[in-house]
């Protein structure tokens, strides 16, 4: 099985629509994961069109009324081709989010991009909010991550829309997760 993973697609808000090269690259897929940041849930139609699509909230919804915080979970959970998968923006994750977004934004300002110390403490965190998965699949920080923490895959697919603050330097893009019963998932990486 593949299954297409994106997050942070932000519509309307970085464009009006889901842009051609994002839904070419989905097409063929058996599945779409979206990880957050939606913004409009309307803006899913494109995908549904591809694919049965399963989508969480994001943190740019700021009031859980806004139109995509009231009508998307927080986490999905689900079963595919024997794999249990978590699915999760990766926001809110603790009391200590607020000093990892401020860590962040100072590292960001600095024109660091990579900091492990905030990968390992959400990796840590998703861990123990999906304790029972075998892939998490993340949004929120605009960069691809792929990493093994003990038996679990952590995925986080890049913002699928150029990021648009403090001229950060991600690539947009998206990732296919090849999904066999009995054989090591397999993740794809794809720039848009």
């Amino acid at each position: 099985m593949r299954i297409g993973l994106l997050a942070d697609t932000h519509i309307p808000y970085r464009a009006a629509a889901i842009p051609d090269p994002v839904l070419d690259a989905l097409r063929g897929v058996d599945l779409i994961l979206h990880a957050g940041d939606v913004d409009e849930p309307w803006a899913l139609d494109a995908l549904r069109e591809l694919a049965p699509v399963y989508a969480v909230r994001g943190n740019y919804h700021l009031f859980d009324g806004s139109s995509g915080g009231a009508s998307l979970p927080e986490t999905i959970e689900l079963e595919v081709a024997g794999f249990h998968i978590g699915v999760i923006h990766g926001h809110r994750m603790g009391l200590a989010t607020w000093f990892w977004k401020f860590y962040l934004l100072v590292e960001n300002m600095r024109g660091h991009w990579v900091t492990p110390a905030f990968d390992h403490a959400l990796a840590r965190a998703l861990l123990r909010r999906f304790p029972q998965a075998d892939i998490i699949v993340f949004g929120h920080t605009h960069r691809f991550y792929q990493a093994y923490w003990g038996k679990t895959l952590l995925i986080n697919p890049g913002a699928a829309l150029r990021t648009a603050y403090f001229d950060a330097p991600h690539t947009p893009s998206l990732a296919h997760l090849i999904l066999e019963p009995g054989r090591p998932p397999e993740v794809h990486k794809i720039q848009i």
